[in-house]
């Protein structure tokens, strides 16, 4: 089992970013035209209905499903253009297997969601347990909500519980990068492998990742950090030029959006997805050959 370097995950995501940039920009844009457009005709109407009406309850109630389907429309969209992103790349000149994509790209979801209801369970209860041993001292489970850091719940509980929530809060955010990190491959696993099976995916992912899982967290923290920081000071330098060049108006506004989406988020997508392939190649390195087309 290889150990990976953060040195050789980057190396393996801009590596692959680089060899398939043009195939990713292609299906990216074009998911996010589907998208889009399935935006437009699911909740366009749904939107100006509750403009007109904005206290009518059931527009709210018909409103939330209508976003509930567009939700899990997208995710099916977005997870087989992975699939078709990932499998492309690992195996350059073969033809797009729509049908495998758009089955293996939805049952991934879903792994991941149970993987993320598992997650949430084991935080409730670890949030319970602090409860239960540190209930008295601070007056139960709204010591640890952010609320309790507002100046009157600080003074009430106290400078060591105030530490104790921070570190409270510091571990939950390195236990779901943990997770993530555990989990990140299971989507490359599945294309290279060629399976619809999420459990083959999620498994390997574990096995892969265990030597290394540290070393991930550490990767997705700095890979984070930096998409933050390319997104603030890209979105100000663009969004103020833009701003100066096509004023205020409703159609400067909207070509300001879609500029800002193809200079700045459409970059970050197209890196998000490079991610977990490089950090399969700088777990299970291969012919170079073999890697990118």
């Amino acid at each position: 089992m290889t150990k990976m370097t953060v040195g050789a995950a980057f190396s393996e995501t801009f590596a692959f970013l680089k060899a398939n940039w043009m195939q990713m920009l292609i299906w990216v844009g074009g998911a996010l035209v589907v998208v889009g457009l399935l935006g437009f005709l699911v909740l366009g109407s749904t939107f100006s209905a509750m403009a007109l009406a904005p206290n009518d309850p059931s527009l709210v109630m018909g409103a939330f499903g209508k976003i509930a389907l567009f939700a899990l429309v997208a995710a099916v969209v977005f997870y087989g253009v992975s699939m078709l992103i990932w499998r492309g790349g690992m195996h350059p000149g073969e033809a797009p297997n729509f049908a495998w994509a758009f089955q293996a790209g939805p049952a991934l979801a879903f792994g991941m969601f149970v993987v993320m209801i598992a997650a949430y369970i084991v935080i409730f209860v670890a949030m319970l347990v602090l409860t239960l041993i540190f209930g008295a001292a601070l007056g139960g489970m709204g010591a640890f909500s952010p609320g309790a850091l507002e100046s009157g719940g600080a003074g009430a509980i106290g400078g060591g519980a105030i530490f104790l929530m921070v570190i409270v809060y510091i571990g939950l955010l390195v236990f779901m990068l943990w997770v993530q990190g555990r989990f990140m491959v299971a989507g490359p696993v599945m294309a290279d492998q060629l399976t619809r099976n999420p459990m083959t995916g999620l498994s390997e992912s574990w096995r892969l990742t265990s030597a290394s899982q540290w070393t991930i967290v550490g990767f997705y923290l700095l890979f984070t950090i930096g998409v933050f920081v390319y997104a603030l000071i890209a979105g100000m330098i663009f969004g103020g030029v833009l701003g100066a060049i096509l004023g205020g108006s409703v159609v400067g506004a909207i070509l300001s959006m879609i500029v800002m989406a193809a200079l700045v988020y459409l970059p970050i997508i197209m890196i998000s997805f490079s991610m977990p392939v490089g950090v399969y190649r700088a777990l299970a390195p291969r012919a170079s050959s073999d890697v990118f087309a």
